[in-house]
């Protein structure tokens, strides 16, 4: 009877401690919140998808995707909750810089450390008007930017800038879907406007263009590598990408041109915790990127090749538990533009 009655206490005991233990465990993972951008971004469903893997493979983390009103709230959020936060940032979100009017007038903010790469956002001049072969033809133009307030409007406005065409153009702000619609509708005679593009070279017109060309023929107006390469130096998103002749288009594109690329990239604050960032970079190492490509396209480049590089060596810097991690791997941190020549 005593045997029995200790082997009775003795399962129970092992069952009560499983009970405890089970819910321990699950508490022990650190929380882990990432900014994904609006719900219909491209960069939203690069959240979900490490969310999904941090779920799967780490014993120390769980996540959780945030919707944001888009990159700018990403970035607010890290700045605001760095332990709590992490997400996707965009190129053009350094002029929250000091020195830079949007950043001034937002709250400057210098804090955004480098993870890993994400998406692209590749994008060039696109009109109507065969006549429009270069920048330069577009003086006494109208031509549709993006959005007044918003980062990247910054970019555009100082790209027209150097080519010498303040003032000599009539400037529209309505953003890529906006553009598009205008100059569909002949209200603009060009507009910036983004395509579809896989690193290094996989390039394809996308949905606006698609559209565009229901009109009509869509030419493709590019940029001068010195060009964009002096603006990127000077704290503007203009990471030069070399699009080969015809990749676009047989007819409308018959010679490479060079675009610009306002990369998307995962981030964290210089305050998010080290080893946090350490587990979140192995976990994207370590995922290839055919479990990328199962949620987007893009996750085709999600290499090792491409996950170290960065918009700009000299610009940004890598967070430390990331950098920890690429060390101890022997990963060298790379200059995006230098991949996509």
């Amino acid at each position: 009877m005593k045997r029995c009655t200790f082997f009775i206490i003795l399962v129970l005991g092992i069952f009560v401690a499983g009970l405890i233990a089970v819910p321990f465990s699950i508490a022990a993972k650190r929380s882990v919140l990432i900014g994904g951008g609006r719900t219909d971004d491209t960069w939203y469903i690069f959240a979900q998808a490490l969310a999904k893997f941090i779920n799967e493979k780490s014993n120390l983390l769980r996540a959780e995707v945030v919707s944001t009103a888009g990159i700018t709230g990403n970035v607010d959020m890290a700045k605001e909750r760095p332990q709590d936060y992490i997400g996707i940032n965009s190129f053009s979100h350094i002029h929250y810089r000091p020195g830079h009017e949007w950043g001034e007038k937002r709250g400057t903010y210098l804090g955004e450390r480098f993870i890993a790469n994400a998406t692209s956002m590749t994008q060039c001049i696109v009109t109507y008007d065969p006549n429009i072969k270069s920048v330069k033809d577009l003086a006494g133009k109208t031509v549709d930017l993006g959005r007044t307030g918003a980062s990247n409007t910054k970019d555009h406005e100082a790209i027209l800038a150097k080519y010498g065409l303040t003032g000599k153009v009539k400037l529209v702000y309505t953003g890529y879907g906006g553009g598009a619609a205008k100059m569909q509708d002949g209200l603009v005679d060009a507009t910036i406007l983004l395509f579809n593009h896989t690193y290094p070279h996989n390039f394809s017109k996308g949905g606006f263009i698609e559209r565009l060309e229901t009109r009509g023929p869509v030419y493709f107006v590019g940029f001068d590598q010195d060009v964009l390469l002096e603006l990127r130096d000077k704290e503007y998103a203009t990471l030069p990408v070399r699009v080969p002749a015809k990749a676009l288009d047989p007819v409308t594109q018959p010679n490479a041109l060079w675009a610009f690329n306002d990369p998307t990239f995962f981030f964290a604050d210089e305050r998010m915790d080290a080893d946090v960032v350490y587990e979140i970079t192995r976990i994207i190492w370590e995922t290839p990127e055919e479990e990328w490509t199962r949620f987007h396209s893009m996750g085709a480049h999600m290499t090792p090749q491409f996950k170290p590089a960065m918009p700009s060596i000299k610009l940004y810097q890598a967070h430390p538990g990331a950098k920890k991690f690429y060390q101890e791997k022997g990963v060298e941190l790379k200059d995006l533009a230098e991949l996509l020549k």
